[in-house]
């Protein structure tokens, strides 16, 4: 049977809260709105400014450089918004291009019919490309004029004197804008350059005359490069060059590559065997997962990618590490080593947080900045409390390890974040009687903090030191023999009676948050009702939950009679105030334990109500208007790549268990995944072991 077809999207009547897509490379991202010529949110790696209340470091909006007025009759369609009528707008996933048609209706001239294709380049990441193409059916003159649009950036022009910087002896060396844009902490250089084409007349900078016959097209094709002082020590020179090689390419290079560098990330696409509507969350998931990572990206993966900037401030938090880096592992190995890169890049950042807090080694800031500093708003406990981004961190870079790397990446990526972690953690806990505790930590759970041996902290720490003690002897280097001591001996909570993982010490005594007073009360640490914290073992399966199965077991049969008695109240997976990226992990889960219509409940309560229409933009919250949560999207993906397959990250991708899939689902397969840099070919079928089949490149 056939796969359906890759998505295209379509909207024709858009409601009030119509929420747009994101066009975006993981380098810039651009969100157009119904009419693209207008000013757009426009985001770029590596620009950021200062917070207006918090001074914490956010990324910044950019100037909008594909900014473009069209006048006819004398009359511009900027200044006369109620002539525009608009038509449709079409996203292809297949490819990453938008389609919008309008209409302008000037009233001292024929109607002109205008259809703008834009996209994000993938194989020339700092560009964006436009084509606006414009018909008549009654011969005119009509300008054109380009902008690079400011409105509603916080910053300032520290140069648009384009001929300042153009002028020379080799004439060709012009664009149409450029602009220099500063902020308090970041400068941006932007530049456009509208292809030539014989059809139109330069009237001055920037600006044109076309005369259209009628019945006849004219295409008007602008590459806009954006370039930030993170890649650049001069970016507003810098974009001029970009724009430049853009059009030296050429604009059907462009979106010829374009296309080509889609169509290789979709040899990874996750294909379900079985009539499902699942398939469309998946592959949408996929589309916006890999629309916000790229090889050049320097900024890691941030929750909301480059859609949203005051949505966590653009900030690295434990999704990047838990919950969207195995997707890049196993379908853009070289988008992961950019993620990985940005980690180490991070470590002198984590060594000196560690430092202030008196510990050893790295410990790695809950919310990571650009270059990786803290940036927690300092009225969030997170910025303190919740430490487990740290181990999460080490597991992270291990799994990339095992999974794409070599001896240089184990050298130069893996070891110095493995050793600092590993003596990190030494250092912030301490052995007794009972074994290696640890206390005053905040889990997953952010309602509850300052508790004693928090299971998720602990169970991701055996984890992490089980990581280093390996990493070490692959370096030939003998580990300290604490590190065994503390992993063997790392205390897990249980309940006597079920043997069940419980997620903190009974003797806790908490820091519980009280909604109705909005403060931190003390207390002791909640393990039945409404307190009780869920999914601090379902959260790790993925990654190799160091307890065996029968623990395992008790664990979810425990923890599912309380789901399910505190459905739908807060903090429950599922539930439609909590995040769909926590959903995934129950219904792997259940599938491995034989629930399968459980499986495909969850599963699809993963995705479904965080669907946006009609661009299939997803929402953290069921609550929220806005889309673009990536987080969500990494989590769908790696609940299929790692959890119904029955896939684990060991010396390469291999088979673990068999695979347990969903009530409808009677197999999976993807053309290509990738391990230890070799393009495989995935099987799964329901109750079998997948098989993974050597695939030729090219």
């Amino acid at each position: 049977m056939q796969p359906a077809p890759i998505p295209t999207l379509r909207c024709s009547r858009p409601g009030p809260d119509h929420v747009p897509t994101c066009l975006s490379n993981g380098v810039v991202g651009v969100t157009p709105g119904l009419n693209p010529l207008l000013l757009a949110r426009t985001l770029v790696g590596g620009f950021v400014s200062s917070h207006p209340s918090y001074g914490i470091e956010t990324l910044a909006l950019s100037p909008y450089p594909l900014g473009l007025d069209i006048a006819a009759g004398g009359r511009h369609m900027r200044a006369n918004a109620g002539a525009v009528a608009f038509l449709d707008q079409t996203l292809s996933m297949e490819n990453g291009e938008l389609v919008t048609r309008l209409a302008f209706l000037p009233e001292s001239a024929e109607r002109l019919s205008i259809a703008i294709l834009q996209f994000a380049s993938r194989s020339v990441p700092c560009l964006l490309c436009q084509e606006v193409r414009i018909s008549c059916q009654r011969e005119q003159e009509i300008q054109i004029v380009t902008s690079i649009d400011t409105d509603g950036t916080r910053g300032s022009v520290f140069t648009d004197d384009t001929d300042a910087f153009t002028r020379g002896w080799y004439a060709e060396d012009l664009v149409d804008r450029c602009m220099g844009f500063a902020t308090d902490r970041s400068r941006l250089g932007l530049a456009t350059v509208v292809v030539r084409d014989p059809a139109l007349r330069k009237t001055g900078r920037g600006t044109y005359s076309v005369h259209v016959r009628a019945g006849e097209t004219v295409a008007v094709k602008t590459i806009a490069a954006l370039v930030s002082d993170a890649y650049s020590p001069d970016p507003h020179l810098e974009a001029i060059r970009m724009a430049r090689w853009g059009e030296m390419l050429g604009f059907e290079t462009l979106r010829h590559d374009n296309r080509d560098a889609w169509s290789e990330l979709w040899k990874s696409r996750i294909v379900i065997i079985g009539a499902s509507d699942d398939q469309k969350g998946l592959d949408a998931a996929f589309y916006y997962y890999h629309a916000s990572i790229h090889p050049s990206s320097i900024g890691g993966i941030p929750p909301f990618g480059l859609a949203q900037d005051d949505k966590y401030f653009g900030h690295n938090f434990w999704d990047t590490d838990i919950w969207m880096f195995i997707p890049a592992l196993l379908t853009a190995p070289r988008s992961a080593r950019a993620i990985a890169s940005y980690r180490v890049r991070g470590l002198h950042a984590a060594r000196r947080k560690a430092q202030l807090y008196g510990f050893r080694g790295a410990q790695f800031p809950w919310e990571a900045s650009l270059d990786g500093w803290e940036a927690t708003p300092s009225c969030c406990p997170t910025g303190w409390a919740e430490q487990h981004v740290t181990p999460g961190v080490a597991l992270g870079i291990w799994e990339y390890q095992r999974a794409c790397g070599d001896s240089e990446t184990l050298r130069d990526i893996a070891w110095p974040v493995l050793k600092d972690v590993a003596n990190w953690i030494e250092s912030r806990g301490r052995m007794t009687t009972r074994g290696f505790e640890v206390a005053h930590m905040m889990g997953p759970d952010e309602g509850i903090t300052n508790l004693s041996n928090q299971t998720y902290f602990n169970l991701l720490s055996k984890l992490a030191m089980e990581a280093a003690i390996e990493c070490a002897r692959l370096m030939r280097l003998t580990p300290p023999s604490s590190w065994d001591r503390i992993r063997s001996s790392i205390v897990i909570p249980t309940d006597e009676a079920t043997g069940a993982v419980l997620p903190f010490d009974r003797e806790s005594t908490a820091r519980i948050f009280n909604p109705a007073l909005q403060v931190f009360e003390e207390g002791p640490a909640p393990l039945t009702g409404e307190g009780y914290s869920l999914g601090n073992l379902q959260f790790l399966f993925l990654h190799g939950a160091p307890v065996d199965e029968k623990v395992f077991r008790a664990t979810w049969l425990q923890e599912e009679k309380l789901r399910l008695a505190r459905f739908p109240t807060g903090g429950v997976p599922s539930a439609a105030n909590i995040p769909g990226f926590t959903t995934g992990p129950f219904a792997v889960c259940a599938a491995h334990f034989g629930e399968r219509e459980k499986a495909a409940e969850l599963f699809t309560a993963a995705w479904k109500p965080f669907w946006i229409e009609p661009f299939g933009m997803t929402r953290e919250s069921q609550s929220h208007t806005w889309g673009g949560f990536v987080t969500n999207n990494g989590s769908l993906l790696q609940s299929v790549l790692l959890g119904f397959t029955g896939l684990r990250i060991g010396d390469g991708v291999r088979p673990a268990y068999p695979a347990a899939l969903p009530k409808g689902w009677e197999g999976i397969t993807i053309q290509r995944i990738w391990s230890r840099g070799r393009p495989m070919r995935l099987t799964a079928t329901h109750g079998k072991k997948a098989v993974l089949s050597l695939q030729p490149e090219g």
